[in-house]
């Protein structure tokens, strides 16, 4: 029993498969790795020496439904050190901003966004010696954009000394994770996923239909959203599976838009 997915205008493939897997979150010491980070003490010294670039600058370009990319970011600096490390921020501007609480650590501008990821400069053979570096990232698409920083002093006291120009993904609103479950029959098979667009914005909708030889009818049913300020999450229940094979396509149509296939 399979619900297989095609691709169109902000769609998605789903497979409906049962699948089960476990993943280890906790790291082996039992602390969270950007705990370590004080980013509250953090300083400012952008020095014109440092730099740090990150390519492609559009994320997804190939495929605009891609929800997670490879990201490779390059670095330098004149005073290269085991203490050096490269944050991921998103939303990109993590430094314009006022803090909520300036007068809590008087005199230090303080940065008021912690890194979603960082890796230490050194984990790039070489950087010791030539002050160069380069580390990939993984992304995924969070509707927001990222940039990257080096920070010198450590974690514990960390100095922000060079940051990346901001990367986006094309189409930070397209549909994606989509989700699987079994309904409360053996023949029901609940389908969900997340969206960037507005429900005035996307109509959210299921295309399913029988696998044959032929291309065949696909019927359309409109899926039901849960909106936020910033998306939709988007459910469907679809029941008399059992016992063909279908297949079909997820997500939300905007006014005037054209369906691709893949």
């Amino acid at each position: 029993m399979s619900y297989m997915g095609m691709r169109g205008m902000g769609m998605l493939p789903v497979v409906l498969a049962a699948v089960a897997s476990t993943v280890s979150a906790s790291p082996a010491d039992g602390i969270q790795p950007l705990s370590k980070i004080a980013i509250h003490k953090a300083t400012v010294n952008l020095r014109g020496s440092a730099y740090v670039r990150a390519t492609p600058a559009l994320l997804g370009d190939q495929d605009e439904l891609e929800d997670t990319v490879w990201i490779t970011v390059k670095f330098g600096s004149e005073n290269p050190s085991t203490d050096d490390w490269i944050a991921v921020f998103s939303p990109a501007d993590f430094i314009s901003g006022s803090c909520p609480n300036p007068s809590r650590y008087p005199g230090e501008p303080l940065l008021c966004t912690a890194p979603i990821k960082y890796q230490y400069a050194n984990y790039s053979a070489n950087y010791l010696d030539w002050g160069k570096g380069t580390i990939r990232f993984q992304l995924i698409n969070q509707r927001s954009d990222f940039s990257f920083a080096l920070f010198s002093g450590g974690l514990e006291n960390p100095t922000l000394v060079a940051v990346s120009k901001q990367v986006a993904f094309k189409n930070p609103k397209a549909p994606v994770f989509p989700r699987l479950a079994q309904g409360k029959t053996h023949d029901e098979m609940t389908v969900t996923w997340t969206s960037g667009y507005d429900i005035s914005e996307a109509y959210p909708f299921v295309e399913w239909g029988v696998v044959t030889s032929g291309s065949g009818n696909p019927m359309r049913t409109p899926a039901g959203t849960l909106t936020f300020n910033r998306g939709q999450h988007v459910r469907y229940v679809r029941t008399a599976l059992w016992p063909a094979s279908q297949r079909g396509r997820l997500g939300g149509e905007t006014p005037g838009s054209s369906t691709r296939h893949s």
